[in-house]
């Protein structure tokens, strides 16, 4: 009899020590996230981040032209914020025969002056690409918010032939065209 109740009380005790933990477990949580949200609701940023920046153009072209070069428009309408016109940026040149390991990039910059009000900031790219004989420019652009802090994915992508860019005297940053197509919406236009 005295075993039983020995037992039992181990039982009780583990059952309270494992009831204790869990309840220290979701008290710390609970206060992380709360700090987490309060801290990040009052933090003032004063700088853009662009090394940030310029990593997630960079993580987010290369996975334009892997879908691309996929030939699918479901690929790269599922990489971007908004799809609107992805198929018409793949029918606009047969992109399976893109060379895009020698594609030639002109850089990334912004083509804002700053971020808006609420932080967010777009920073973009230009890439020659070749496709058999003809080359053509293709256009990416990279939504992010927090400065420059947060990639909020790809929310523009334009192509165009090189001999349109050449005749715009290389001043094409994606706007659509007689003889260019944009999938998504330019951010870097919208206060015009």
């Amino acid at each position: 009899m005295e075993k039983k109740t020995n037992t039992k009380t181990k039982q009780r005790i583990i059952a309270l020590a494992i009831m204790a933990a869990v309840l220290l477990l979701v008290t710390a949580l609970i206060s992380g996230i709360s700090t987490y949200k309060s801290k990040r609701a009052n933090e003032k940023l004063d700088s853009v981040d662009m090394y940030k920046m310029h990593e997630f153009s960079e993580k987010n072209s290369a996975s334009v032209m892997k879908a691309m070069s996929s030939g699918d428009s479901n690929k790269l309408a599922k990489l971007m914020i908004t799809s609107e016109g992805a198929e018409a940026v793949m029918e606009f040149a047969d992109w399976k025969k893109a060379d895009f390991d020698k594609a030639i990039s002109m850089g990334s910059g912004s083509l804002d002056a700053g971020p808006d009000d609420n932080g967010l900031m777009e920073i973009s790219e230009r890439f020659f690409v070749d496709v058999g004989d003809e080359r053509y420019l293709l256009f990416i652009e990279t939504s992010t918010s927090r400065w420059g802090r947060n990639n909020d994915g790809i929310s523009a992508v334009a192509v165009t032939t090189f001999d349109h860019f050449d005749e715009l005297e290389w001043k094409w940053n994606g706007e659509p065209d007689e003889n260019s197509v944009l999938a998504g919406e330019l951010l870097w236009n919208k206060a015009e």
